[in-house]
C-alpha cells in the first residue's frame, strides 16, 4: 500500500514514517495517484488518557476526477493520531540520539558569510553574518549536505588606495603591522581619510594608486603580505567563535585585469553598453547601473558578478547563499540578474539570505568597535557574574569557561531574534542567568552532565516505560519527539530562533523534571530509567547548541 509514497528521506524521521503509515491506515488515504508532503507535526500529551496525540499537517495533492487528468488541486489536510503512551515513550527514548537517516541526494551548498573588510572594524554587522552563516552551514551538515563555507574578504576599491597612501605617509612597513594588524590598519585608514578630507591631492593619489594596481601597473606583493597577516588575525577571532572556513576568497581576485575577458563577453552580448561618460552600464529595473568605471576600474557589482560565475565553475553548486544584511537587497538582485543573462543555470540556486541590524551594541567606552572588544567585555562580565554566583564551582572559574559563556551569551542573544528583524542589544538581558538565556542553557547542560556522572546509575540501552509513569516525563518526551521537526523547519526557513526557542521551552520542562524526580536514593532500575530521560534531554540540548554554533560546557 505504501510502496509508492514519495518520502523525502532526509526530511522525515523514522518516527514520522511510522506515524504516516498509521495515519494513512486510519484515514483511508492511499498512495495511488496521491503525493503526500509532510509540513508540520505537533505532539501533545494527555496524561489521564495515557496517550500521545500527534497532529500532522500535510499538503495532499489529489488528481481531479474531472477535467484534465494532469490538473492537480492542493488541499490542506489536518490529521490527528492517538498513540499508546508506552509505545511512544519507548520509541522516542531509544532513538533520540540517532543521527538523521543518510541523505540519498545531498546538495552542494556554498555559503558566503562573514566577509569583513581589511582596515575596517569587524563590526556587529559582520558578527550577524558570521553566526547566522555558521548556523546555516551547521544545520545543512547535520542533514549530510555537502557544504562549503566561504569567506569573501574585502580588499579592493579606492579605499585601499587611501590605505596604501596612509602606510607610505606614516612610513609603516608590513613588519610593523604584525602586532595587532587589524587595529593598526584601521588607524592608518582613519588617518588617511582625515588627510583626504582637507587635501584633494590625497584623494587623487589614492585613486591613481588603486587604478595602477587594478590595471596591473603596480606590484601587489606588499598587498599580499598585508592580506596574509590580516587572515591570521581574523582566524583568532573565528577561533573564539568556534568557526572555521573551507576557503578564503578576495575581492582583488576579480580585479580589472582578471575580469577583462568577462567584461568583453558582456559587451559582445549587449548585456552592458558604454554610456556618454565612458562608463560600462547594464539595464536593471528600467534604469542603468554602472558595472565598470570610465577608467576601467571595477566596482563591488562587477567583482561580485565575476565571483559568482567563477564559483559556479569551481563548485558546481546546487545552492549559493549570500548571508548579507537587508541593505544589499538591490545589489544582489542586480548581480543575479546580470550573471543570469550569461548563465541562467548558475543563478537558479542563488539566494540572498537577509538579516536585520543590531542597535546599541557598544563597549563601556560607548563606541561600536572591534568584535574582539565585544567578546572581551562579555568574558569579563561573565567572570564577575561567576564570582558572585553561589552555584559556581571554584574549579570552573577560569578564562576559557568565562570566554565560552560570554560568547554563548552574545551568540544566542542574537540567534533568538527573527533573522530579518532589527533589534536593540542589551548587556543585562544577554548575560542574564535566569529565564530564557544562553547562560541558562549552558548551566542546564552542565547540570545534566553532572547527574549522569555522579549518580552511580548506568544509562540503560532499553527503555522500560512502565517505570516512567509521571506526567512530567510524558511532557518532556513530547518535546523531545518534536526535535527533528524543529530542525526541519529551521533548515527550510534558515531561522535559528526556531531552535533557540525550542531549547528554551525544553529547558523549562527539564527543570521541572529535576524538581519532581529523583535519580539517587531510589530503586536502581527506576533511577536508571529516569536517568535515560535526563540523558536524552541532554543529547538534544547538546545537539541543538552545536548546530547553533555554541560549544556546550560540562562544568560551570
Amino acid at each position: 500500500m505504501f510502496s509508492n509514497i514519495n518520502y523525502e528521506i532526509t526530511m522525515v524521521t523514522k518516527l514520522k514514517r511510522i506515524l504516516l503509515r498509521k495515519v494513512f491506515t486510519q484515514s483511508g488515504l492511499d498512495s495511488n495517484g496521491n503525493t503526500i508532503n509532510l509540513n508540520h507535526m505537533h505532539v501533545s500529551y494527555k496524561h489521564k488518557e495515557n496517550i500521545f496525540i500527534v497532529n500532522l499537517a500535510s499538503d495532499s495533492i489529489h488528481k481531479l476526477e474531472k477535467g484534465n487528468k494532469n490538473h492537480k488541486s492542493k488541499n490542506r489536510e489536518q490529521i490527528a493520531v492517538d498513540i499508546d503512551r508506552n509505545l511512544f515513550v519507548k520509541y522516542v527514548l531509544e532513538n533520540i540520539s540517532h543521527e538523521p537517516l543518510p541523505n540519498p541526494k545531498p546538495k552542494k551548498i556554498v555559503i558566503d558569510f562573514s566577509s569583513p573588510n581589511i582596515a575596517k572594524p569587524f563590526h556587529v554587522g559582520h558578527l550577524r553574518s558570521t553566526i547566522i552563516g555558521n548556523f546555516i552551514a551547521n544545520i545543512n551538515k547535520y542533514y549530510h549536505n555537502d557544504v562549503v563555507k566561504l569567506n569573501y574578504l574585502g580588499d579592493w576599491g579606492t579605499q585601499f588606495g587611501l590605505l596604501q597612501y596612509g602606510l607610505q605617509q606614516k612610513k609603516i612597513s608590513v613588519h610593523d603591522l604584525c602586532n595587532n594588524p587589524i587595529q593598526n590598519l584601521y588607524e592608518v585608514y582613519v588617518h588617511a581619510n582625515k588627510l583626504a578630507s582637507i587635501d584633494d591631492n590625497v584623494q587623487k593619489q589614492a585613486k591613481k594608486y588603486f587604478s595602477d594596481i587594478e590595471q596591473g601597473r603596480s606590484d601587489l606583493e606588499n598587498w599580499r603580505k598585508i592580506r596574509e597577516i590580516t587572515v591570521q588575525e581574523l582566524e583568532k577571532i573565528y577561533h573564539r567563535l568556534g568557526i572555521t572556513f573551507d576557503d578564503y576568497h578576495w575581492e582583488s581576485d576579480y580585479n580589472g585585469v582578471a575580469i577583462k575577458t568577462l567584461i568583453k563577453t558582456l559587451e559582445n552580448q549587449n548585456i552592458i553598453t558604454t554610456d556618454d561618460l565612458g562608463k560600462k552600464v547594464a539595464e536593471f529595473n528600467n534604469r542603468p547601473i554602472t558595472v565598470l568605471k570610465s577608467d576601467n576600474s571595477t566596482l563591488y557589482l562587477s567583482r561580485d558578478i565575476a565571483a559568482l560565475l567563477d564559483r559556479y565553475q569551481k563548485y558546481r553548486f546546487d545552492k549559493m547563499l549570500y548571508v548579507v544584511d537587508n541593505a544589499q537587497t538591490d545589489h544582489f538582485a542586480a548581480v543575479f540578474h546580470i550573471a543570469g543573462k550569461l548563465n541562467k543555470e548558475c543563478t537558479e540556486g542563488c539566494e540572498h539570505v537577509k538579516f536585520g541590524r543590531i542597535k546599541g551594541m557598544s563597549t563601556r567606552s560607548g563606541n561600536v568597535v572591534f568584535l574582539n572588544n565585544i567578546l572581551d567585555e562579555a568574558k569579563q562580565k561573565m567572570f564577575e557574574k561567576q564570582q558572585e554566583s553561589k552555584n559556581t564551582r571554584t574549579s570552573a572559574i577560569n578564562e576559557e569557561t568565562c570566554d565560552t559563556l560570554g560568547t554563548t551569551a552574545v551568540l544566542l542573544n542574537d540567534l533568538k531574534q527573527r533573522r530579518q528583524k532589527d533589534y536593540v542589544f542589551d548587556w543585562d538581558r544577554a548575560l542574564q542567568s535566569e529565564g530564557d538565556s544562553g547562560i541558562k542553557l549552558q548551566y542546564l547542560h552542565c547540570r545534566l552532565w553532572s547527574l549522569e556522572k555522579n549518580t552511580g546509575v548506568t544509562i540503560p540501552k532499553f527503555c522500560e516505560p512502565d517505570c516512567l509513569t509521571e506526567e512530567i516525563i510524558g511532557e518532556v518526551v513530547a518535546e523531545l519527539a518534536r526535535f527533528e521537526e524543529i530542525l526541519n523547519q529551521s533548515l527550510k526557513e534558515k531561522e535559528a530562533c526556531i531552535i533557540v526557542n525550542y531549547l528554551f521551552r525544553l529547558a523549562r520542562h527539564v527543570n521541572r523534571m529535576f524538581n519532581d524526580l529523583k535519580v539517587k536514593n531510589v530503586d536502581k532500575d527506576l533511577g536508571s530509567q529516569r536517568l535515560l530521560v535526563f540523558h536524552s534531554a541532554r543529547i538534544v540540548i547538546k545537539t541543538g547548541l552545536e548546530i547553533l554554533g555554541v560549544k556546550p560546557l560540562y562544568e560551570m
